[in-house]
């Protein structure tokens, strides 16, 4: 499914950030990688490690410390990310990717009204908390942020400005990540996927192919220079692009050894990545009825803009700020042109 906010993702990133300062934010302990190996869900609060946020699942139990039954708390997984050890910063001069394998897929928890966001530490109360929402380009090979070049060819920079730029746009842990292997390049092309030919219409927002059945393996054809490699590449990762920004300071102590983090009501149905440590599946209510409850719905719109741009990419929106009507009439208020320039008539001298 394509993003409604065409051509606007990379104006949403940098302008969201410059409307909100992440300044002071307290930092959680960062994870890397998918949670395969280890258990994702669990019965009892006891069992939640530190550094991780969960969900509770339907939450309408008033004390977390008597909850218990199967897959009540479940882990919000991270994925395999581009973003290691920047998960908080405001701006990044890559694009910020998350890939998930259609194995993990599914371990990636739903949020709905009846659930509750819980954070575990140790060590700290977090000073505020950040929300990053990730944009959903549904399945696709292991190669994201393609970029048209003036005759609607597609390449990712493999070593334009530094020998590993193409850990940006590549999942190195899928099958993709041969293409690490090949000579330093400036510009890595892709022309076609099996009989797709990279265009306008079949390639994402996040510039990701679409139009791939989830778990096919198809014939890839890369270009070094003039010259084609052919890659065999699976049709295996759920691929996500950042698109906006939020900070929260709202959270509930819960006389345990967790805190429940609130939902900002402001939120839209999608993907958000909550303080660098992992990702949810925010469902609104208004979309319960639509939801598959699977693990991709093609027929939700999962990126529909919470912080709305003009054109020239100037804020026109912003529900995160509770200040920011006031300050665009201030800035509608505000005189055009230097007011206090005394006319200075023919013949005349300025003192």
């Amino acid at each position: 499914m394509k993003s409604k906010c065409v051509k606007r993702i990379a104006a949403i990133l940098l302008a969201g950030c410059s409307v909100i300062s992440l300044t002071g934010c307290g930092i959680f302990e960062t994870l890397s990688g998918n949670a395969s190996g280890r258990p994702t869900s669990f019965s009892t609060v006891d069992e939640l490690e530190s550094g991780k946020a969960y969900v509770w699942k339907d939450a309408n139990e008033s004390d977390v410390n008597k909850v218990s039954g199967s897959n009540t708390f479940q882990t919000c997984i991270t994925g395999d990310i581009n973003f290691t050890g920047k998960e908080l910063e405001e701006v990044t001069e890559n694009p910020r990717s998350i890939w998930v394998s259609d194995e993990a897929d599914e371990k990636i928890p739903t949020v709905t009204s009846k659930d509750k966001l819980l954070y575990v530490s140790d060590t700290e109360v977090p000073d505020s908390i950040v929300f990053e929402r990730f944009a959903d380009y549904g399945y696709t090979i292991g190669v994201s942020n393609f970029i048209a070049d003036g005759g609607d060819h597609y390449y990712i920079p493999f070593a334009q400005s530094s020998e590993d730029d193409y850990k940006y746009y590549i999942d190195l842990k899928s099958d993709a990540g041969a293409l690490s292997k090949l000579q330093s390049i400036t510009k890595l092309y892709l022309d076609k996927v099996g009989d797709t030919k990279l265009s306008k219409k079949t390639v994402s927002d996040g510039g990701t192919v679409l139009g791939l059945q989830k778990g096919k393996s198809y014939a890839c054809e890369f270009y070094t220079g003039t010259y084609y490699q052919d890659f065999k590449l699976k049709a295996n990762i759920h691929s996500f692009g950042s698109l906006e920004r939020f900070v929260s300071y709202e959270f509930d102590f819960l006389h345990s050894n967790c805190i429940a983090i609130t939902i900002p009501d402001y939120f839209k149905t999608g993907y958000y990545f909550v303080n660098g440590v992992g990702l949810f599946r925010y469902v609104a209510d208004e979309d319960l009825d639509t939801y598959n409850g699977e693990a991709y719905d093609e027929n939700v719109d999962w990126n529909d803009p919470i912080i709305i741009y003009d054109e020239n990419g100037s804020v026109i929106s912003d529900p995160s700020d509770p200040d920011f009507e006031e300050k665009q009439e201030e800035t509608e208020m505000e005189p055009e042109g230097d007011s206090d320039v005394t006319e200075v008539k023919e013949g005349e001298a300025s003192e």
